[in-house]
């Protein structure tokens, strides 16, 4: 069998093979039993080498069906499977079916196949065909980026990465609200107070936006303020056009942030253009013509177009309980609210609106290589949104907001598109010394600030510190290209490694430690196994030529098994939103391979050198290539 002959990877291969021959017999010796392949596929889990390469508990499920024992049924089943290549042998104990390699052939498949793929990587047709957007971090431009703002960016660019290399065509849009109360009273501070920009506008705007909000504690300028929005909401008035100009300043900045953790966009959408290309009269005319909004004539709600919770109920299963029975769209007096701004941008998303927005080029040089667009008030025309899948990376507070949006899809006559929206929620983030807060400037601290800019630059310095610690050099003699790398993995590395929805308590023990479950490790070990093909200094074998008969089957060998899951892995990470699938398995590959170089000498190995330095080549494309998802690069030396 040669990898040319594989549409899958030689791992799942294996795997589809053994679940076929599960079938085949289960199907013959129980045909009342009616097990579907997905479930005698689901059944199918990794070993330990003592209990057989891959190992099935389908007989347990059986046995519920046909009132047989389970260590009967696997007995039966085992005796009667007939194996074949790479299977070599299929064995029962207590219930289980477990399968065994031929070590020698499964080893060069999988290092063969890793190798020879080794620029595409890990790969998945899950997504081929289809379109995802992913909308991240949106964050309002009136102050830094905060380390919770940071959190959002890195989950939206990760799993804009896995879903890209499974098969998706995926657009990366980041929305932008200029319109809303933060923006104006940063305007009002603009316009107010004496203080000119001095550091990074983003940082500056951020503390003028503090000094508001406190002064609004002494001095009531709420009136002010409030016609300032007023304002904004019509784009023809200075106020709106100085919101405008203040805010792409903020951006800018912003995205230098964002630039310096190697984030990437395709498209940055103004709520401002949202309401320039009228998409939000559009959503709504689409809403009262299908009956699911109206306008109230009386009550609180008298002048409101609105739309009736208690209907939500019969659409969306998750939707209980309602904190009110009725939810306002547009204000009385026609000002849009957040569920209804949030409906039409992602009726524009799915292509449900005509796109009239204008599109313009900006030039900011981005690390993906991709010209980034901008929506503006003139330009050209696009070929943005009319998504398949729209994945929003926000935080969990916004679970009911989400919520209402899937129900108004549904409610419409979407429903398609509503199972499509994909709430990634993601927890609070707090580094070990206290909270975040914008509005009270949190963000600030006590002589410390918790932007992502100053989370970078002291990771820095403590990288420079922790690697002279380990090489006996001075912080001098790390470059700033080593020291940045290893900066930025370590800290994408530890934010990403937590499931999305838990709190996150970001670390600098953990993060920066080089022992074990971390960026910096997963990266040192990268540059370990570098180092031993250097010294054994033959090159890499060109695989299917290596001689694997002397592969053992403890350390060495699992981690060929290990290897051989990667596009599993990156299908599941992919399936689930959860960049932190990837973190799990780079953690067992480089933990694996630390076991594998320490029992398993590659330098002074004799005639096993050609096999194992393959071995250590293969690992090392691994880590490299599950860190590129994550967007973590790679340095040489540590």
């Amino acid at each position: 069998m040669l990898i040319s002959d594989f549409t899958v990877s030689y791992g799942k291969s294996t795997r589809q093979l053994f679940s076929q021959m599960l079938s085949n017999v289960i199907s013959k010796a129980y045909p009342d039993a009616d097990i579907p392949m997905e479930k005698i596929t689901a059944s199918i889990s990794g070993q330990k080498q003592a209990h057989g390469d891959i190992s099935s508990s389908i007989s347990f499920m059986l046995a519920k069906k046909v009132g047989k024992a389970p260590k009967d049924i696997a007995k039966s089943v085992a005796e009667a499977i007939e194996a074949r290549s790479p299977i070599m042998k299929v064995e029962n104990e207590n219930g289980y079916i477990n399968a065994y390699f031929d070590v020698k052939e499964y080893s060069k498949n999988v290092l063969a196949e890793i190798l020879e793929k080794e620029k595409e990587g890990a790969s998945s047709n899950l997504g081929s065909g289809k379109k995802a957007l992913v909308e991240f971090p949106s964050v309002n431009p009136s102050k830094p980026w905060h380390i919770g703002h940071l959190r959002n960016a890195l989950l939206g660019d990760s799993i804009a990465n896995i879903m890209e290399r499974c098969g998706y065509k995926v657009e990366r849009d980041d929305y932008i609200e200029d319109l809303g109360l933060q923006i104006a009273e940063s305007i009002w501070g603009y316009m107010n107070l004496s203080d000119t920009p001095d550091k990074k506008f983003d940082q500056w705007l951020g503390e003028q936006y503090v000094k508001v909000n406190k002064l609004m504690k002494e001095k009531d300028i709420s009136g002010e303020i409030n016609g300032i929005l007023k304002n904004m909401e019509n784009l023809d008035t200075k106020e709106s056009k100085l919101a405008r100009e203040v805010s792409e300043k903020c951006v800018d900045a912003q995205y230098q942030t964002a630039f310096n953790y190697g984030i990437s966009h395709d498209l940055r959408i103004w709520e401002s253009d949202i309401v320039r290309a009228k998409l939000l009269e559009a959503a709504i005319d689409v809403g009262m013509k299908k009956g699911v909004l109206h306008k109230e004539s009386e009550g609180k709600y008298a002048g409101c177009i609105v739309v009736d919770l208690e209907k939500m109920k019969e659409v969306e299963m998750d939707f209980k309980n309602p904190a009110e029975d009725t939810k306002v769209l547009i204000r009385s007096n026609g000002t849009a609210t957040y569920s209804a701004k949030d409906l039409a941008f992602h009726m524009w998303k799915f292509g449900l609106l005509k796109d009239e927005f204008h599109y313009s080029a900006t030039d900011r040089k981005q690390r993906n290589g991709k010209q980034l667009f901008t929506t503006a008030e003139k330009g050209n025309e696009g070929s943005f949104g009319n998504t398949d899948i729209a994945v929003n990376v926000i935080g969990s507070a916004q679970r009911y907001s989400q919520l209402i949006l899937k129900a108004l899809f549904s409610l419409m006559g979407y429903p398609e598109q509503a199972k499509n929206i994909m709430h990634v929620a993601y927890g609070e983030v707090a580094l070990e010394s206290g909270s975040l807060s914008g509005r009270s400037g949190g963000w600030i601290g006590e002589g410390k600030s918790f932007t992502a800019d100053s989370l970078m630059d002291e990771a820095k310095n403590k990288v420079r510190e922790k690697v002279a610690e380990s090489s006996r050099k001075t912080k001098g003699d790390i470059d700033d290209n080593t020291a940045n790398v290893i900066a930025a993995g370590a800290i994408k590395f530890e934010f990403l490694k937590i499931a999305p929805e838990k709190i996150l308590t970001f670390s600098w023990d953990k993060a920066l430690d080089f022992g074990g479950n971390s960026g910096p490790y997963c990266m040192y070990m990268y540059t370990r196994a570098g180092r031993i093909i250097e010294k054994a200094g033959i090159g890499i074998p060109s695989p299917e030529k290596v001689d694997y008969s002397g592969v053992d089957s403890s350390a060495e060998f699992g981690l060929i098994k290990l290897l051989s899951e990667s596009s599993d892995i990156l299908e599941k990470a992919c399936a689930e939103y959860r960049p932190n699938v990837i973190t799990d398995y780079l953690i067992d590959v480089s933990s694996s391979f630390s076991k594998f170089y320490e029992t398993s000498p590659v330098l002074n190995s004799g005639k096993l050198l050609d096999a194992r330095v393959t071995l250590v080549a293969a690992t090392m494309s691994v880590i490299k290539d599950m860190l590129r998802l994550l967007g973590i690069d790679v340095v040489d030396r540590m």
